[in-house]
């Protein structure tokens, strides 16, 4: 009985032991899950503020990448139209390149045409230099020339108008005009004689062209530049032309060395006569 009595005390406190075991661990257990519990519960708030703020966060990002997707379409956009202007400037770099090159080319034969231009100029220049030498020689020749001939001309007008001086006062004597009606016959009877050709005296061959001097209307005679050292004498019939137009014929009556005097054979009068005229030996 003893002996039952003690194992009986001894399962019971073995049991008691068990229980107070059990509530022990069961306390330690519940204490670990409550503790477990409040860190769950801690951390499931830290997870819920961090994944509000995460949510947050992506809506920003989300925006952001919205933001960068449209900035990264404009990107695009402005990139394609860079493209497109680097493509144009290509093209057109290309073109400015053949253009330079054509005016490259052009401005070549260009310079290429002003220097064969410059040296025909040149060649031209001196050519012209030396005629100019030339020419400024042969003026000085002919202005020595012109010098002498200027004062022969006004030694001869000096001596005509001493001429036509002293032939006017001839003319006007009795004498001269006895021998003009002489010389010159009525005009019935030139007009018969105008046939005759026995009448007509042939001037030597040497003698050259003359020119009018000058020319008295009222007594009808001229005075030309031809004289006794042409060839010139009296009786010569002169003929008076107007360039290649004849005008008509004037027999000698008097001569000098340098020149002569005429009087007109009618139907030639003093009307149709200029100064300058030519005076050429009768053909």
């Amino acid at each position: 009985m003893q002996k039952g009595g003690r194992t009986i005390l001894i399962f019971l406190i073995l049991i008691i032991v068990i229980l107070i075991s059990g509530i022990s661990i069961s306390l330690f257990m519940l204490q670990k899950e409550t503790l477990t519990r409040q860190q769950s519960e801690l951390t499931v708030q830290d997870l819920t503020t961090r994944s509000t703020k995460l949510d947050a966060a992506l809506k920003e990002a989300r925006k952001q990448i919205e933001t960068m997707e449209a900035k990264n379409k404009d990107a695009e956009d402005r990139i394609n139209s860079l493209l497109e202007e680097i493509d144009l400037e290509k093209g057109l770099n290309e073109k400015i390149k053949t253009d330079n090159k054509k005016v490259r080319e052009d401005l070549e034969a260009e310079m290429r045409s002003k220097q064969e231009l410059r040296e025909q100029l040149a060649k031209q220049i001196a050519d012209v230099s030396a005629q100019l030498k030339d020419a400024n020689s042969k003026v000085i020749d002919h202005e020595s020339v012109v010098s002498g001939l200027q004062q022969k001309i006004v030694d001869l007008q000096k001596s005509n108008t001493e001429f036509e001086k002293k032939l006017k006062d001839l003319m006007a004597s009795p004498t001269v005009n006895q021998i003009r009606q002489e010389i010159i016959p009525p005009p019935e009877k030139a007009m018969e004689d105008k046939v005759n050709l026995d009448r007509i005296v042939i001037t030597p061959e040497g003698a050259k062209e003359g020119r009018v001097l000058n020319i008295d209307l009222e007594t009808e005679f001229l005075i030309f530049d031809l004289g006794g050292k042409h060839g010139i004498k009296q009786g010569d019939i002169m003929s008076i032309y107007r360039g290649k137009t004849y005008l008509g014929d004037v027999r000698v009556t008097r001569v000098q060395e340098e020149m002569a005097a005429a009087d007109f054979i009618p139907p030639f009068s003093s009307r149709k006569v200029r100064k300058n005229d030519q005076v050429v030996p009768k053909r």
